[in-house]
């Protein structure tokens, strides 16, 4: 897993079931947020924050998502990935269930690759809510994303949940 740094853009993936509510991002958050501040690179005092979120394109629209970003005391870009852009990112979570469905194993981690753009790296596998209803994973941006994203508003989708 990658080094942490502060200077480098912050890029979470998330994984969303239906069942997912706003409180289950930010249990997510907050773990994410205790993981970093205690890596020895991390600064002193600095609170993390994140730049941009990523989720497959059919759940940009998720009520949880929704609410939770709107709670955020900054702002943030939302990347509403096309399934077909996460197939065959590599990962180090194998879900079977998830590498049938999307082509990777860990929608959270694919996405915050992605979005994070060439040459980036997790910084840890994804967190997962208590229940399994989402999931959230950190990457380091190296890169903007070599392709065009659909930023804000769910689009419709043919996949479900």
């Amino acid at each position: 897993m990658a080094a942490v740094s502060a200077t480098q853009p912050l890029v979470a993936g998330l994984g969303l079931r239906a069942t997912a509510r706003a409180n289950h991002l930010q249990a997510l958050w907050q773990q994410a947020c205790d993981w970093l501040v205690q890596q020895p690179d991390w600064p002193a005092g600095q609170v993390p924050t994140v730049t941009t979120l990523a989720v497959l394109a059919h759940k940009a629209g998720h009520p949880a998502l929704q609410a939770w970003r709107a709670q955020l005391p900054w702002a943030t870009r939302l990347l509403a990935l096309p399934p077909v852009q996460l197939a065959g990112q590599p990962v180090p979570t194998q879900s079977a269930r998830l590498l049938a469905r999307y082509g990777t194993g860990s929608v959270a981690e694919a996405a915050a690759l992605v979005a994070a753009g060439p040459g980036a790296r997790l910084w840890r596998p994804r967190w997962v809510a208590a229940d399994g209803c989402a999931t959230l994973a950190l990457a380091l941006a190296c890169a903007a994303p070599s392709f065009d994203c659909v930023s804000g508003e769910a689009i419709a989708s043919p996949l479900e949940e």
